[in-house]
């Protein structure tokens, strides 16, 4: 039964969620003494998609079975936005949670300023089966910082499109070898997209894709701005750019996408819009992650689910994040806390979390079970992607910069309008992690 109740922890209520997210702690404890012992008892934070794509429950089953008396409890937060109540909580000593799983790690940095996350490379994490060269490629590399390890990397994604074949084969887009052509550019691109759109007279049906402009939106410009342009920086490799020649082209076409309906803008108001179009088979092309390409197999066939490389990619890479596992300095459970990661969340379960959701494992040995038509490709791009800014602000500049970019797809503002706004929006950020 105490399993029972873990797991249905998982799917945490809101009210369960806002008392974490208050500072009330999980534990029935505050800030217990740095003497005091650890509990038996950790508190693991997690955004829902993340409990359900990372399969936490069994995760948590695994670990508690190998480890009789200690008991892990995941609990929900809704969004990156919500991090700062817990950094709140942190500064104060306190912590109700023992790790907290976020979504790019990127957005971790913002906690390095007061060290308020704990740095895995002073620890004894990278020992054994977690040792530094248990993990695959440069994976570590994307939630590193200055030397400091602030996170442990899972799930190892890059943004890039996924493509219904059977859409393009419908409209005759096809090769001499039946294979999607990649597009040599977004003019080409876009011109792909408006064969497969569908108007019923002056009404479209069906766009013939859909661009993650919703809360990820500065996610997709800087995959494409890397890979159109081989980076998203300013000459001095660090300053945060989109007034550049290769951009400025591709934000033009995302304006005559939207206003001919070409380009679909439901992940305006859903995030999840073009993921679910996509893998229900109602749309030929989505432009986020490309973990959806497995994800939709078992709907639209293995065949015809397929990673579409963007103009540039192939050269250039994209995006490349996973989520980070952050553990708070005030967490009065870190032992226990890195052996859960350890043996639960670094564990065989991420081969199922691979297969079915994309999200390909960090661990070497758990890496080379996966056996799909689509991770060869899927690695290869990640290998040259790049991951965000490591910017203390970063957060604010997601949530702003997407606002920005839909006033200007949907015209309240023009192009060199929104520019200007986004351009001044980075200069202001604070660049730095500390």
């Amino acid at each position: 039964m105490k399993r029972q109740r873990n797991v249905m922890s998982l799917m945490a209520t809101a009210s369960i969620a806002a008392m974490a997210l208050a500072g009330c702690s999980a534990t029935g404890g505050g800030d217990t003494g740095d003497a005091a012992p650890e509990s038996n008892e950790i508190t693991v934070a997690a955004q829902a998609w993340m409990v359900q794509k990372f399969h936490m429950a069994d995760m948590v089953k695994k670990f508690e079975e190998a480890n009789p008396g200690k008991t892990v409890t995941v609990v929900e937060y809704p969004d990156n936005q919500a991090l700062s109540n817990f950094a709140l909580q942190w500064s104060q000593g306190k912590s109700s949670q023992d790790l907290v799983v976020v979504d790019g790690a990127s957005v971790a940095v913002q906690f390095l300023a007061k060290d308020l996350i704990v740095d895995f490379n002073k620890t004894k994490f990278f020992e054994g089966p977690t040792a530094k060269d248990k993990f695959i490629g440069e994976t570590l590399a994307f939630d590193s910082l200055d030397g400091v390890q602030f996170a442990i990397p899972i799930g190892l994604e890059t943004y890039n499109i996924s493509a219904n074949k059977t859409y393009f084969e419908k409209a005759g887009l096809l090769d001499a070898n039946g294979d999607i052509p990649a597009p040599k550019d977004w003019n080409e691109l876009y011109d792909m997209a408006k064969a497969m759109t569908v108007k019923s007279g002056s009404t479209v049906t069906m766009p013939g894709m859909t661009i993650q402009w919703g809360p990820n939106a500065m996610s997709t410009m800087i995959a494409v701005e890397q890979a159109v342009r081989g980076s998203f920086y300013k000459s001095d490799k660090k300053t945060l750019t989109f007034d550049t020649p290769e951009m400025r082209e591709v934000l033009k076409i995302w304006k005559k996408g939207v206003d001919e309906g070409v380009f679909s803008i439901d992940t305006f108001a859903n995030k999840d819009a073009g993921r679910s179009n996509f893998n229900a088979g109602n749309i030929p092309m989505v432009l986020e992650t490309a973990a959806h390409v497995p994800e939709a197999a078992p709907t639209i066939g293995v065949d015809n689910s397929v990673v579409l490389a963007m103009p540039g990619s192939m050269e250039n890479g994209s995006y490349g994040f996973t989520a980070g596992i952050i553990m708070p300095t005030a967490s009065k459970n870190q032992n226990l806390a890195m052996k859960f990661i350890q043996e639960g969340m670094m564990s065989d379960v991420q081969v199922a979390v691979g297969l079915e959701w994309g999200k390909l494992p960090v661990i070497q040995e758990h890496f080379d079970k996966i056996d799909a038509p689509w991770k060869t490709a899927m690695y290869d791009l990640v290998k040259i992607s790049q991951p965000a800014p490591m910017y203390r602000d970063l957060p604010e500049i997601q949530v702003t910069g997407k606002q920005m970019l839909q006033d200007y797809l949907t015209g309240k503002v023009d192009l060199d309008k929104f520019i200007g706004d986004l351009e001044s929006l980075i200069d202001k950020a604070n660049k730095d992690a500390k």
